[in-house]
């Protein structure tokens, strides 16, 4: 009831009716008065019990509708138009009408007896049905007034039955169609797989009967192997590529130690079967009727404007308005809710101006938005031609005007992703995986997967593009731990530092220039590396100074030597996403947020409050001075399994050199600054109960660096040591806690922390 009561104040007082505040009131209070009276009339004195008594042989069980048809009338008349408020108001009592009827006809199906149906139904109840049945019969007169229930409700909220029933039948067909194409492809993967098999055991009986050969020959022939293994071939090349290498090796006499060394750097891209494709929906409203319906809103604000342009997208569709000269363009920005309330949609995202054009571009929310599917746009035309100039090209997904829309990785250098719970941030995640997947190979990229969650990117355990450079190839996986994370993030900066060493003795700039060297001296050249961590918010708190640092150094530094990075967060505060950390990440992708704030924190303006989740977001490329709406690209659980399985069936392995001699020394330091970070919470915790009091500028004081005055204070609000109670901005400290670890800790180092506070 607060929050009703503080919208009629709001109404209210837009209104400007001040002599119809007292009637509002008392209606309101008439209608909380006749609930209480239902609920408990043994509370509400004689006047109470008669009410309750009265409304009961009337209306029988149907005068709980009595309050809320008073609370529906208050709202509707200060909602809606005044020429409107009859017609809604008659509805609602033909409703209650046909409810008590309905009711009897309900009590009779559950078979109680004449008594109670009577007594539950109340005289409206009998008299109404008795006034049906004596004219159309007992079943039709039933059939009519369920047939009536319906249709006033459609009438009163303005339900499309139709819409409905075919929602429900286009989503019973796309199921059986889901289904059958599921059956399908796995038939594929497993035929997939033998033939492979076939090809492999076709080549060991071809070597085994020749077994001799000429050196000249067998060189030639690791030159194209060499060759092959870093070239990336596109999608609709992969499947001929594959059949012409075979047919090739197989016409060329080869030794059996030589065939196995093939063996395990033969790579198969995984076919576009593997994916599921959805089926498209036509777009059953009348467009041009939405743009009239648009024209005549505005007009309602005495804005005179024309529709110009129309682009459907998947999920919205952005009408171009075009203002008659004198008309402010603030004027129609500040129109949002109005706006959206006169087009009956959900929310609305006003462009104004559009890039480029003189016109302001209205997004509004399609009825029946469209999947828009991995596998749509990697077999689409653009993808093809744009992929070819890119060096790691990631699919995000399509534009508000339906057109496929592909970045590379390389010049973003960086990607931040942030958004709320279920907006859609794991399945870009999984997007971007599976379309490095399908473009590159293992000895051309290599993933480093953080998955603090343990539930997200755990599927892509035992593909060959893994890497880590704390452990062997042969044990690589996804890593699950905050620590782990960051031993292998420092040692990263530590492969970074190696390659900018290797690049200054080669005398090159970049990653691009030093394959290219590589490639004409017939040398293995170097891989990309993408870092991807799925929840960079719990790595913060729980090993704050390390990541930072880490993330710090590859962001500034890391872009040249081919190691990039892609962090998502569902926590879009402050204290994640810094000041450093945008400074670097100048790509960024924001889904859903909760408020204008978060939206700020991540793009640097308001907008991402106005999306509306499953995957729609806003992508701010490096340089762009607005960000782009696109509806991300789906990939299923399963569509990623078939994709994880195909490449495991070639029982890949990865192949890098690890840093396993330096990780000792890592772990060293990873060890004390651990040690060092224990003792300056103890510190803090006796100066807190020196003090008893906690501050930054105490903090800040006692260890003479701010940086570390702030995170002491974040550690100590983690560990519960330290709360802001809800309404103030003052830390409270949990004394108990404080004196429990304080003992803790003399017992473990032989400490007297006795200290009299009076003596300072």
């Amino acid at each position: 009831m607060g929050s009703y009561s503080k919208y009629l104040h709001t109404k209210i007082k837009n209104n400007k009716d001040k002599k119809n505040t007292l009637l509002v009131i008392a209606i309101i209070l008439f209608g909380v008065f006749l609930l209480y009276c239902y609920i408990r009339p043994q509370d509400t004195g004689i006047l109470g019990k008669t009410i309750n008594f009265i409304m009961m042989q009337v209306f029988g069980l149907t005068k709980f509708f009595i309050p809320f048809i008073i609370f529906y009338w208050v709202w509707y008349i200060l909602e809606s138009k005044k020429h409107e408020i009859k017609t809604k108001i008659t509805l609602v009592l033909l409703l209650t009408l046909i409810s008590s009827g309905l009711l009897k006809i309900i009590l009779r199906i559950l078979k109680l007896s004449n008594d109670k149906i009577n007594y539950f139904s109340g005289w409206l109840g009998n008299f109404f049905i008795d006034v049906v049945e004596r004219i159309f019969g007992e079943i039709f007169g039933s059939v009519i007034v369920i047939l009536s229930f319906f249709y006033i409700i459609t009438l009163l909220f303005e339900i499309s039955l139709s819409e409905v029933f075919y929602g429900v039948y286009q989503n019973l067909i796309e199921d059986i169609s889901n289904w059958l194409n599921e059956i399908k492809q796995k038939k594929k993967v497993v035929i997939s797989a033998s033939r492979y098999e076939r090809k492999l055991k076709k080549m060991d009986n071809i070597s085994s009967v020749n077994s001799t050969v000429e050196g000249q020959t067998i060189k030639k022939q690791k030159e194209e192997v060499s060759i092959k293994q870093h070239k990336i071939l596109p999608q609709d090349n992969v499947s001929e590529a594959v059949e012409t290498e075979t047919e090739k090796k197989s016409n060329i006499i080869i030794k059996k130690s030589e065939v196995a060394e093939q063996k395990t750097s033969q790579y198969i891209f995984p076919q576009i079967d593997l994916l599921t494709l959805y089926k498209k929906e036509d777009i059953s409203y009348n467009l041009e009727q939405q743009a009239k319906k648009l024209e005549e809103v505005l007009k309602e604000f005495d804005i005179d404007a024309k529709v110009v342009n129309i682009s459907v997208g998947p999920v919205v569709t952005m009408y171009e308005i075009e203002l008659e000269p004198g008309i402010k363009v603030q004027s129609v920005s500040a129109l949002r809710d109005n706006i959206a309330l006169g087009m009956k949609a959900s929310s609305i995202r006003i462009i104004a101006p559009l890039p480029s054009k003189g016109t302001i571009g209205i997004e509004i929310p399609n009825p029946r938005p469209q999947i828009v599917s991995l596998r749509e746009i990697l077999e689409s035309e653009g993808y093809k031609e744009l992929s070819k100039k890119m060096e790691l090209p990631i699919v995000l997904g399509k534009t508000v005007d339906g057109k496929p829309y592909i970045d590379d990785i390389v010049p973003m250098p960086h990607l931040l992703i942030a958004g709320s719970t279920g907006s859609g941030k794991s399945v870009c995640l999984h997007s971007i995986i599976v379309s490095l997947l399908y473009r590159c190979h293992p000895d051309y990229v290599k993933f480093v997967l953080i998955d603090p969650k343990r539930l997200e990117l755990m599927h892509y355990n035992g593909i060959p593009h893994l890497y880590d450079p704390s452990v062997e190839p042969q044990n690589v996986k996804v890593i699950t731990s905050s620590k782990e994370a960051a031993k292998v993030l420092s040692l990263l900066v530590k492969v970074m530092e190696q390659r900018y060493e290797k690049f200054a003795s080669a005398n090159v700039r970049n990653i691009e220039g030093y394959n290219n060297l590589m490639k004409s001296k017939n040398l293995p050249p170097e891989f990309y590396i993408v870092v991807i961590i799925d929840e960079f918010a719990d790595l913060i708190l729980t090993v704050p100074k390390e990541v930072e640092e880490a993330i710090q150094r590859l962001a500034q530094m890391a872009r040249a030597v081919g190691i990039h990075l892609i962090l998502a967060t569902q926590r879009p505060s402050v204290d994640v996403i810094t000041g450093v950390i945008k400074a670097n990440f100048s790509s960024r992708i924001a889904f859903q947020v909760l408020s204008k704030t978060d939206s700020r924190v991540i793009l640097d303006i308001t907008g991402a409050e106005e999306l509306l989740g499953r995957g729609d977001m806003l992508y701010l490329p490096t340089g762009a001075p607005k960000p782009i709406r696109l509806q991300g690209a789906f990939v299923s659980d399963k569509d990623i399994i078939n994709v994880v399985n195909f490449i495991k069936s070639q029982n890949l392995k990865p192949n890098y050199e690890p840093i396993v001699k330096s990780s000792v020394g890592s772990e060293k330091i990873l060890k004390e600054r651990e040690l060092e970070q224990k003792e300056d919470l103890y510190s803090a915790l006796l100066l807190i109960k020196e003090r008893r009091r906690v501050s930054q500028d105490l903090l800040k004081a006692h260890f003479r660096s701010s940086s570390k005055a702030t995170d002491i204070l974040s550690l100590l609000e983690v560990k519960g040591f330290i709360y802001k109670p809800e309404g103030t901005n003052r830390w409270s400290i949990n004394f108990d806690r404080v004196e429990e670890a304080l003992k803790s800790y003399e017992k473990q180092n032989n400490v007297n922390f006795n200290i009299d506070a009076n003596n300072n």
